[in-house]
């Protein structure tokens, strides 16, 4: 049977360097940990030293090593006396004490991704096992490695963060700040997020069905791909045809009925035409997998993200995951795992992540709150901005004539109240934004002007 890459030299001159200079275990400490070392012996020692430099605050040579190591019980775990007084006697360099923790720390990852190999063969050959769960478990394990394993990371202690942010704020200062905040195209909500989405961010947007979740998502998408932002759009719910058309609808400001059934008059087909080139060169990636498993999403988000480098990723909705659970278990931990995951890949990917979400019946026009989000509190914990769309499903004849004007002065825009709920960075608040039925789109209003009308819940109705 083959060995198991490991290096016997390089692991004995590591700790003969590191007993033989004080200053070599902060420097290799950065590099690996007590895990790392193939010899059970060779880990109980560097734990040991570990554990003495924290506690004790004694300098760590042979004898108080051998000392420690006597009263914790673990002097034959460490391969007893003779083994650990030979150490300094190895032909260690403690300048080479970094290169020996790289090469145990190398012979540490080979092992690892030996080991993740034979696990996913195991799984891959069990019938019973879902094949894109094995994937999605094998990218994960893989990226996690990739992370745990990279020897140059980035240590985030507090100095370095502070001159990050004064770095930040200085070129501010200076106008030379380049935002990676990605900005949505509605102006109070660029504004109550300071900028936009940002990376990691895990956004929810919830409301009733058919007040606008879908159109919103699209608006979103509109705005973004106009600023040449590339864009991962899962549509769960409706074909990518019927989000192309609205799209379509959004841009040439035809409505959507026109569109679909090819009924234009005047200059609109050259409007739609001209739509359509300034679409079709636009970086956007419509997923269109009614059910789509949660591994197969993590799978296709990541490989958009290798592939296109995506700026951001719509999801629409959180109910139409399936996350491979067992029948038997519970709506709300279901989507608590769903959420979870999906919370998880914006972390791992570094981008936004915008999902889309029911609010429960009792909620039905009356102003949401947190607890309204359907099927799990998870989602609310999780979420890093949670948005409520909020709006009367009908107007009167006499409210149809205070709507606000569209961008081609046309009253056509019923103003709905976007209810920032939850934002861990920033202040929650609302604000009205414009919903245009006939093109199903949203448009930025002005909310100094705008008239919102409350919705009448069904209690109060006579």
């Amino acid at each position: 049977m083959k060995t198991a890459p490991h290096n016997d030299d390089a692991e004995r001159a590591l700790l003969g360097a590191i007993l033989m200079n004080e200053e070599a275990f902060d420097n290799v400490s950065q590099i690996v940990d007590a895990s790392d070392f193939y010899h059970p012996a060779n880990s109980v020692i560097f734990t040991a030293i570990s554990q003495m430099k924290q506690t004790t605050g004694f300098a760590v040579d042979i004898i108080t090593l051998i000392d420690y190591l006597s009263k914790n019980g673990d002097l034959e775990k460490a391969g007893g006396m003779g083994y650990v007084s030979q150490l300094t006697e190895s032909d260690s360099i403690y300048s080479n004490a970094e290169n020996y923790a790289r090469i145990i720390k190398e012979d540490s990852i080979r092992r690892s991704i030996l080991g993740l190999s034979s696990s996913l063969g195991e799984l891959a050959s069990d019938p019973r096992e879902n094949v894109y769960t094995v994937l999605d478990h094998g990218e994960t394990m893989l990226m996690n490695l990739s992370k745990n394993g990279a020897i140059d990371s980035k240590s985030y202690i507090i100095g370095n963060t502070v001159n990050d942010i004064i770095s930040r704020i200085q070129s501010k200062l200076e106008g030379t700040f380049k935002e990676d905040t990605i900005e949505t195209g509605f102006v109070y909500l660029d504004r109550m997020t300071n900028g936009g989405f940002r990376p990691e961010d895990y956004i929810v947007l919830a409301a009733r069905p058919s007040i606008g979740k879908t159109a919103f998502a699209v608006s979103l998408c509109r705005n973004m791909i106009a600023n040449d932002v590339r864009v991962a759009f899962f549509s769960l719910e409706m074909p990518a045809s019927a989000i192309t058309v609205r799209l379509l609808a959004n841009i040439s400001r035809i409505a959507t009925t026109k569109i679909m059934n090819a009924d234009f008059t005047g200059g609109e087909l050259a409007r739609v035409m001209d739509a359509a080139n300034r679409l079709y060169t636009k970086k956007l990636f419509i997923v269109d997998v009614p059910n789509i498993s949660l591994g197969d999403l993590r799978a296709k988000a990541r490989s958009m993200k290798r592939d296109y480098d995506i700026q951001c990723i719509m999801i629409d909705y959180i109910g139409l995951i399936d996350p491979g659970l067992d029948a038997r278990v519970p709506r709300h931990e279901v989507i608590a795992t769903v959420s979870k995951s999906l919370k998880q890949l914006a972390r791992e990917l570094k981008v936004p992540i915008v999902v889309l979400c029911q609010v429960s019946r009792d909620s039905e026009e009356k102003t949401p709150i947190l607890s309204n989000l359907r099927d799990s509190g998870s989602i609310e914990q999780d979420a890093d901005i949670v948005m409520f769309l909020h709006r009367k499903r009908s107007l009167t004849p006499e409210e149809l004539e205070k709507n606000s004007k569209d961008c081609e002065g046309k009253p056509t825009l019923q103003n709905t109240k976007v209810i920032i709920a939850k934002q861990r960075n920033g202040e929650t608040g609302e604000f009205l934004v414009g919903y245009n039925r006939s093109i199903t789109a949203f448009e930025n209003v002005d909310n100094s002007t705008a008239v919102f009308f409350e919705p009448t819940p069904p209690e109060k109705r006579k």
